[in-house]
């Protein structure tokens, strides 16, 4: 693991800071495991049910530059390494261009500190050549298609897509799902799917929920290996199983094996 993101706190609509928005308990967490493994160490504005402010905040010069002043003071004083913006969905021109100007002047502040900008993006969506000019990563949301909801053929068409867009291979991280969605679009985590009578640990359907069991995901990090993209995120850590079965312990053997080759 070489980053972890802490999630997450809402788009503020005013351009303030809240650094309260983020669980302080949390942050000690993380930070004790950035001390234990060197990993770097974002924070999430933004996700599903916290992008509201988005639409205020980048299309504001001001609140911008308040808000990127403020992300920074919070870096320096928690030893975080970055940020990562997530908004769903930026709609329209206006708002698409908004964020790719709330991103470049992140972008140009942060690097001046050797800080890190990401964004997540949807992988129907194109946030714009100066948007992926502007940040380290795209972490790509290659899952919650219909149903089944995140398979190979999906992740590799997202891929290609987002390249097709402009996007650089070197930047773009596709996103692994550790739950599984059924047709009617319901959601278990790995961990709760792992504890059925019909679990079975690389199988793609599980009780009726579309899941990444451990070949698809060993195929996926082949794939990203294979592609020169930066690597793969994930959805959530918190969601995966412990022991044998454990998909982050997965994913980290199949990138020692492709290391080996």
């Amino acid at each position: 693991m070489t980053d972890l993101i802490l999630f997450g706190m809402s788009a503020p609509k005013d351009g303030t800071f809240d650094s309260n928005a983020l669980n302080h308990q949390h942050i000690g967490i993380v930070q004790d495991v950035k001390r234990k493994t060197q990993c770097r160490l974002l924070f999430t504005v933004g996700g599903w049910n916290k992008s509201e402010g988005f639409s205020v905040l980048a299309t504001d010069q001001t609140l911008r530059r308040t808000f990127i002043q403020d992300a920074l003071r919070f870096c320096r004083r928690h030893g975080f390494d970055g940020i990562d913006y997530d908004w769903e969905h930026p709609a329209g021109d206006e708002q698409i261009n908004a964020f790719a100007d709330l991103l470049a002047e992140t972008h140009a502040e942060f690097s001046q500190q050797n800080l890190l900008v990401t964004v997540a993006q949807a992988g129907w969506q194109d946030l714009g050549r100066r948007a992926y000019q502007s940040v380290d990563r795209i972490h790509l949301m290659a899952y919650d298609h219909d149903f089944p909801q995140a398979t190979f053929e999906k992740a590799r068409a997202d891929v290609e897509r987002l390249q097709s867009f402009g996007c650089p291979a070197r930047r773009i991280t596709v996103g692994l799902p550790f739950y599984g969605r059924n047709k009617n679009g319901e959601a278990r985590t790995y961990a709760e799917l792992s504890t059925v009578p019909a679990f079975q640990a690389d199988a793609s359907v599980i009780d009726g929920f579309a899941c990444n069991g451990t070949a698809l995901i060993e195929r996926k990090t082949r794939f990203a290996r294979e592609c020169g993209l930066a690597g793969v995120m994930i959805w959530e850590i918190g969601q995966d199983t412990t022991g044998p079965h454990s998909l982050l312990q997965t994913l980290s053997r199949a990138l020692e094996q492709n290391r080996s080759k």
